[in-house]
C-alpha cells in the first residue's frame, strides 16, 4: 500500500490507447452519493463524487467518512468492471477533511490480479489535495455474491489473513 503514496493513480500510464469503455458492474447505485463514473478503461476508473448537506456528519458541515468510502469502493469496483465483482477488503487512509461543497475526484488503477481476485489502488483528490488512499481487494465472482451460499466460499482463496485473531473478538 505505500506505494500508493509515492506515486499518484494516472490514467496515461496504465491505459495507453485503450477506447472508453461500458460499465458492467454497480450500475443501480445512486450517483448523489457514490458519485458518477466520468472515465472507464481497461483496469482504470475515474468517479467524481459532489458533496451534498445530506453527506453533513454535524453543524459544521464536515463530510462522513462513509460517503468517502463508498465511492472510493464504487471507484475500485469499477476499474475491475466485471459483473459479478465485489469488494471483499480494503486498507485506506483519510488524509484530509472533506468540506461543504467540495468535489473529490477518485482514481482507480487495478494493479494485480490472482486468480479471481484483484488488488486495486484508490486515490481521492479535492483539487490538487490528496484526502483518501486506499487499497481495496475486489473479487470476480461466477454469479451474484447473494446467490451463493456461504458454506460454497472458500475465504482461504480470497484473504491473504490468518485468521486465528478472530475469535478474541467474540468477547
Amino acid at each position: 500500500m505505500l506505494s500508493m503514496f509515492k506515486k499518484d493513480i494516472h490514467e496515461e500510464e496504465h491505459c495507453e490507447e485503450t477506447q472508453d469503455l461500458t460499465l458492467h458492474t454497480h450500475l443501480t447505485l445512486n450517483e448523489k452519493y457514490s458519485g458518477k463514473v466520468e472515465k472507464l478503461k481497461d483496469g482504470f476508473a475515474e468517479v467524481h463524487l459532489d458533496v451534498v448537506s445530506d453527506m453533513y456528519a454535524d453543524e459544521q458541515h464536515l463530510i462522513h467518512n462513509g460517503f468517502i468510502f463508498s465511492s472510493a469502493s464504487y471507484t475500485a469496483a469499477a476499474a475491475v468492471n466485471e459483473k459479478y465483482g465485489f469488494v471483499i477488503g480494503s486498507v485506506v487512509n483519510f488524509l484530509t477533511p472533506v468540506r461543504d461543497e467540495d468535489q473529490i475526484v477518485f482514481k482507480a488503477k487495478s494493479r494485480q490480479k490472482i486468480g479471481r481476485k484483484r488488488v486495486v489502488d484508490v486515490i481521492g483528490r479535492v483539487g490538487d489535495v490528496k484526502v483518501f488512499v486506499g487499497e481495496f481487494s475486489v473479487i470476480v465472482m461466477e454469479k451474484h455474491i447473494l446467490n451463493v451460499k456461504l458454506d460454497e466460499i472458500d475465504v482461504s482463496e480470497y484473504s491473504d489473513d490468518d485468521d486465528s485473531d478472530d475469535d478474541d473478538l467474540d468477547d
